[in-house]
């Protein structure tokens, strides 16, 4: 009896030594677990954008023209690359309305250029990007008179073929993002949902009622009257900016017609995608904000972030760059988060 008792107190003395060695010894183990999950638990939008927004560049870029076809005719797009970046992520980003690839000067920059801006500091936070012209703008094929919603659609498209079909050895084709500002934010809206290669999509100031919000720019009966063309028709109307006259545009029957046929708000149904809307909130074109951007995600299924700013349609960009490189450091933290 004295023995059984004796071998049994060794061996429950030995089990409980083994529980205590291995637990001591996992301690290292579970303490490493919990570092990661609370690494990763910390890995947000908003983190991420606290580190990017003010630290000094990550990359250095390097840029090079680009064309592919559309329709038989020839696009011409910029490629934009942080040197170094095995297989980035890639943004195709689509410009706004009587936009190209290059865009406005913003002050204060010693006269860099919005979307050059946008790429560069994409790029240095480890974002490649394809800034293209639309048929019919800056250098692509084409004049502006045969410019439609439809038609950039269709541009957006066919970047998105051209990186899968020719970018495979610089970027990670399987990281494809869509940025558009503005009517580019429209042609993201239905783009996305037309191709699933596309992974993530940001959109600034991204109109849903576009006869509303375009005759801010060109007047109702500038609409009227374009809708009133013959087929093939074109008609040159004077554009407005903040109530200030920008010059003339001219636009054919085409144009008028998609402002009512293409709905950005029914269009973003079929992207389940990760999303981002950035609104100013004194947007005078695409307006009132933020309750058009939250119309178009509450139509969106999928992840999504919206990012009110105190700024106007283009981001007070036309008087200094701060707050946009604030739109645009929120986009790349998106990226970031959602293609990684």
């Amino acid at each position: 009896m004295n023995q059984k008792k004796d071998y049994g107190y060794q061996t429950n003395g030995l089990a409980l030594m083994t529980v205590l060695f291995v637990f001591i010894f996992s301690l290292p183990m579970f303490a490493a677990a919990e570092n990661v999950d609370t690494v990763f638990a910390k890995k947000t939008v908003e983190s991420i954008y606290s580190s990017i927004r003010h630290a000094p560049p990550q990359y250095d870029v390097i840029q090079s023209v680009v064309n592919f076809q559309n329709q038989g005719m020839n696009m011409v797009a910029t490629l934009v690359l942080p040197q170094g970046v095995r297989k980035p992520p890639i943004v195709i980003t689509c410009n706004g309305f009587a936009e190209d690839r290059f865009y406005k000067e913003i002050p204060n920059t010693g006269g860099e250029l919005y979307y050059e801006r946008l790429s560069r500091l994409f790029a240095q936070v480890g974002i490649a990007t394809l800034r293209i012209d639309y048929r019919g703008s800056g250098e692509s094929d084409g004049d502006y008179t045969m410019t439609t919603f439809s038609s950039q659609i269709s541009d957006a498209l066919a970047a998105v073929e051209y990186v899968d079909n020719n970018l495979k050895h610089k970027v990670d084709i399987h990281r494809i993002g869509l940025f558009g500002h503005s009517q580019g934010g429209l042609v993201v809206s239905a783009a996305s949902g037309q191709d699933k290669r596309v992974k993530s999509v940001a959109m600034w100031s991204t109109p849903t009622s576009p006869p509303v919000n375009y005759s801010t720019l060109m007047t109702v009966q500038g609409i009227r009257d374009g809708l009133a063309l013959p087929d093939g028709g074109t008609i040159v109307l004077p554009l407005y900016w903040k109530d200030v006259y920008l010059g003339d545009i001219e636009l054919g029957k085409g144009f008028f017609i998609d402002l009512f046929a293409v709905d950005p708000v029914a269009l973003i149904r079929h992207y389940s995608g990760p999303l981002m809307y950035v609104a100013g909130k004194y947007d005078y074109i695409v307006f009132p904000q933020p309750l058009v951007a939250q119309t178009l995600l509450n139509q969106h299924e999928g992840m999504e972030k919206l990012v009110v700013l105190d700024g106007d349609h283009e981001f007070n960009s036309d008087v200094s760059f701060e707050m946009f490189d604030d739109a645009v450091f929120w986009a790349a933290a998106w990226y970031l988060f959602t293609l990684d």
